[in-house]
C-alpha cells in the first residue's frame, strides 16, 4: 500500500497546486448539488464503507468537506487542519473509511484529498492497489480506494464544521457545531 508520506508517485504535488492564494479549493457554490462521480465509491454498501463521526451521517460529512473547500484556499486550510495533526498523539486507530478513489475522486473535493495526501503522517492514510493485495490470504475490499484512520479523519471533520460558515449549516450541524463550540 502506498501511504501518505509517499507523494513522489502522486500526479498531483501541492507546490505546484493551481490552488494559489486566492483560489478556494473548488468552484463548487453552496445552494448547488454536490457533484458525484458516475460511479460512487462503495455505493452498494451502507454509508459507502465509511464510519461518520458520532451524532453525523454521511451526507453531513460530505456537506461539510464541500463548505469548507468552497471557503478556504489550500494553504488557508492547510493550516486549520495541520494544527490537528500536529496534535495527534496516538495513532493507533486500526479501523479506516474509504474516501475516495485512487485517482482521489469520489464524494469530497479532489483538493481535500490532496491536502489530506500532504498533511497526514504515513500509515493515516493509505491508497489500497490491487496489486498490494495480490498475496494476501482473504480478498481486500478497499482496492482501488484511499483509506483514512477514522480517529483522524473524525477529529479534522469535527474541526471543518467548526470552520464552515455557519449560516449555510442546517440546522442540526449547527446546533452540533454550537454544542462544540460550549464544550459539551
Amino acid at each position: 500500500m502506498r501511504t501518505s508520506d509517499v507523494h513522489d508517485t502522486d500526479v498531483h504535488h501541492p507546490q505546484d497546486n493551481v490552488f494559489g492564494s486566492e483560489q478556494t479549493l473548488t468552484s463548487w457554490q453552496p445552494g448547488q448539488p454536490i457533484p458525484r462521480p458516475e460511479v460512487v465509491l462503495f455505493e452498494e454498501f451502507e454509508n459507502h464503507r465509511e464510519t461518520p463521526p458520532e451524532g453525523m451521517e454521511i451526507e453531513d460529512v460530505e456537506l461539510i468537506w464541500w463548505l469548507v473547500a468552497a471557503n478556504f484556499t489550500y494553504q488557508s486550510l492547510r493550516g486549520k487542519l495541520i494544527h490537528v495533526v500536529a496534535h495527534r498523539q496516538d495513532w493507533g486507530c486500526f479501523r479506516f473509511s474509504p474516501i475516495a478513489y485512487l485517482d482521489r475522486k469520489g464524494r469530497y473535493p479532489t483538493a481535500i484529498i490532496d491536502l489530506l495526501i500532504d498533511i497526514l503522517p504515513k500509515g493515516s492514510l493509505m491508497s489500497v492497489d490491487a496489486e498490494d493485495c495480490e498475496d494476501a490470504e482473504e480478498p481486500c475490499e478497499m482496492v482501488g480506494s484511499y483509506i483514512i484512520q477514522n480517529e483522524i479523519w473524525h477529529d479534522l471533520t469535527w474541526t471543518a464544521l467548526g470552520l464552515a460558515p455557519v449560516e449555510l449549516l442546517p440546522d442540526h450541524l449547527r446546533d452540533a457545531r454550537f454544542s462544540g463550540d460550549l464544550g459539551n
